[in-house]
């Protein structure tokens, strides 16, 4: 019970330490953070250095692995240089095992725990920017991770240390096969592949373990640290969960072409100390073979990894993540005025329909689901970036001014869907809850106000059937009046008791939301018309679309 007890108990630490370091480096880090570790990690090669670099220097790969999950998790980095930072700090990983044959010494990370606990605590209470305190609640998750970690560890070594190894040697493949899953075990129970590592190597200059034996329980150490990354991506982002997977491949790829050539290394590690006139020692020889094991694995990844990388992006996927990735914006028409306009323009019909059923989802009778449509409203958020960097590249040439003035007006438009999934995501917040003693004549006066902003946001849907500017700029005429008349009558029931002021103040809040947003579109789709007639019957330098 005592064990099982630590093992829930880390577990939830642990968990509890990832959330929280994720969202303190969403909110801490932003823009500049995504720079910073863009520049690190910008090519394979720098992330790979990276990532070892940072893992030799704190002895944890687990720090490193679930930092960077959780980087990726806050969309800090992408996929393609999260997994290279993951593979180097496969191989920073190794000084611990050096450090064992070498040193004797075997830093533990997990003793900075509570004091990354309490100075994240801190800062979150005692300062005022949000900026610091999110520094510190990052601080706190990471300290609060590590401290799970050694729940873990300490809930099972003293399991570890009752088990002979020497007892469970057997001759042959079956030997090597047992002593690969008990490494994995060990790694696993300790949550270290740091420790379990200085184990085998302990025992091996101890004489317990033969040297091949001890190279195989090694290899099994090294899959054993899967497990970490897969905990780190509970519950995470679709990316930090393909980083996650990246990860456990890597780890399963390398351990399987090791084991077979495991004779192999070990009679080539032997003679390369041998060629130095010395007798090959276990412990040298086995943090020697951690490394070769390592480098084997990144070498295999060199020509693998941008199909295994393709493959992750195939997988995991959520709608949100469908709703950000764009469907038309395509570097190679950059170089083309006209396909450049055109798929912007179609980019921007189906942004247009997303911010749309946001918008109508959040103003339609009915409790509207308001955690999914700010899951929706951040998907949509990131295909706004999409297409301002689009169009930021396409102006980077001589162009037409009224290409010029196309690109501007696409811009504009994607803000004002941005505005209106803004909307949207505050109403739906708003409306979350039933309203308090409900007021049957302003009900009925605002649930048919708010119909009509429904049937705008219908009108103003360019990709949609019922697209009719001029009917939506009539519709929004009679919205903006009627607004100011159910203003009125909130402000007086209020005013009269005939409707607490909390809920008054509510109402308000939506109506207000509810206009701006029927502005937005009505403003979106007036853009939107112009650029639809450019690109449907002229080209952007005044010619027949049909000669161009």
């Amino acid at each position: 019970m005592q064990t099982l007890g630590g093992f829930l108990g880390g577990i939830g630490l642990f968990l509890l330490g990832m959330a929280l370091m994720t969202e303190g480096l969403k909110l801490a880090g932003g823009r500049a953070l995504k720079h910073i570790l863009g520049r690190w990690t910008s090519t394979r090669l720098r992330g790979l250095i990276s990532g070892a670099a940072i893992t030799a220097l704190v002895q944890s790969s687990s720090a490193v692995t679930i930092a960077t999950i959780g980087f990726a998790n806050a969309g800090l980095l992408t996929l393609g240089q999260a997994v290279w930072v993951i593979f180097g700090s496969n191989i920073g990983t190794t000084m611990t095992g050096w450090l064992v044959a070498l040193v004797g010494l075997n830093v533990r990370v997990e003793s900075f725990a509570l004091p990354a606990i309490g100075i994240g605590a801190m800062i979150h209470l005692f300062t005022p920017r949000m900026r610091t305190k999110s520094i510190g609640t990052a601080l706190a998750g990471f300290g609060l991770l590590f401290l799970g970690i050694g729940v873990l560890r300490d809930a099972f070594i003293g399991l570890s240390a009752t088990v002979d190894l020497g007892a469970l040697v057997l001759p042959g493949l079956a030997g090597a096969l047992l002593m690969l899953g008990i490494g994995a075990l060990f790694t696993v129970l300790m949550q270290s592949s740091s420790a379990s590592t200085a184990m085998i190597i302990t025992a091996a200059m101890g004489g317990v373990l033969p040297l091949h034996l001890a190279a195989a329980a090694i290899i099994g150490a090294n899959v054993g640290t899967s497990v970490k990354a897969v905990l780190a991506a509970l519950g995470a982002t679709p990316n930090a969960r393909r980083v996650a997977a990246a990860h456990v491949l890597f780890n399963l790829l390398t351990a399987g072409v090791a084991f077979l050539l495991l004779p192999v290394f070990l009679k080539g590690i032997a003679a390369t100390w041998t060629a130095v006139g010395e007798a090959p020692s276990p412990a040298p020889v086995l943090a020697l073979f951690h490394t070769t094991l390592n480098l084997l694995g990144v070498l295999l990844m060199v020509p693998i990894e941008p199909r295994m990388t393709a493959f992750l992006r195939g997988r995991f996927r959520t709608g949100e993540e469908d709703i950000a990735t764009p469907r038309y914006l395509d570097r190679s028409t950059t170089a083309v005025p006209d396909l450049a306009l055109r798929a912007l323009t179609m980019e921007l019909e189906r942004l247009g329909t997303v911010s749309l059923a946001l918008g109508r989802a959040a103003a339609s009778p009915g409790i509207p689901d308001a955690e999914r449509i700010a899951r929706d409203r951040e998907a949509a958020s990131l295909l706004v970036d999409a297409v301002g960097e689009f169009s930021h590249h396409v102006t980077r040439g001589s162009l037409p001014e009224a290409l010029v003035d196309a690109l501007t007006d696409g811009v504009r438009i994607a803000q004002y869907d941005l505005s209106i999934a803004d909307c949207a995501a505050g109403i739906a917040e708003l409306r979350s809850y039933m309203e308090r003693r409900p007021h049957p004549e302003i009900t009925a006066k605002r649930h048919e106000w708010q119909l009509r902003v429904v049937r705008l946001l219908e009108l103003t849907d360019a990709a949609g059937g019922g697209f009719n500017v001029e009917a939506a700029r009539t519709l929004g005429d009679e919205i903006e009046g009627a607004y100011h008349a159910l203003k009125q009558s909130l402000l007086r029931a209020g005013t009269a008791g005939e409707l607490p002021i909390p809920e008054m103040e509510r109402q308000l809040q939506i109506i207000s939301l509810s206009r701006r947003m029927a502005g937005q579109a009505l403003k979106a789709a007036q853009r939107m018309e112009g650029l639809l007639a450019m690109t449907t019957h002229r080209t952007v330098d005044g010619e027949a679309a049909g000669s161009a």
